[in-house]
This record gives C-alpha cells, structure tokens and sequence, in this order.
C-alpha cells in the first residue's frame, strides 16, 4: 500500500468522534505548514527555496516541528 493510502486508511480507523476531527486538523494544518512555510527568503524568480535543509529560520522551524513529532510517536 502506498504511504498516502495508508495514512487516509489510518485516518479513517479512528473513532468517529471528535478525535478523528482533531488529527485531522492537526494533519492538514502541518501538511499547509510544510507545503508552504511562509518563507522570506526568496530566489531571484521570486518563488521560496524549496530546500528545507538551508539557514532560514521558517524551514528549520518545520524540519524542528517534524522531529519534534517524530519524535512523539514513535517514542
């Protein structure tokens, strides 16, 4: 199975009350997050670097948050 249907399979495994609501948000918030950092370092065509691993403090933020979560769930 691949890693997107499994995590919609995970998702929809969990209790339908207002758990499965709250990771979802949870899930989609950190999906906006990581898709779109906000950040201020801009390339000369003016689109954002799309390399997490540089200096700017929005994509250490994330990739921080990331291990963070990490982190949590596997223990």
């Amino acid at each position: 199975m691949d890693p997107e249907a499994s995590l919609l399979s995970a998702l929809r495994a969990i209790p339908s009350d207002g758990l499965r609501a709250r990771v979802i948000g949870v899930a989609e918030g950190l999906a906006e997050r990581v898709r779109d950092p906000h950040c201020a370092e801009m390339q000369a065509d003016g689109v954002p670097c799309e390399d997490a691993g540089t200096a700017c403090e929005d994509c250490q933020g994330v990739t921080a948050l990331l291990g963070t979560i990490e982190h949590l769930v596997r223990g």
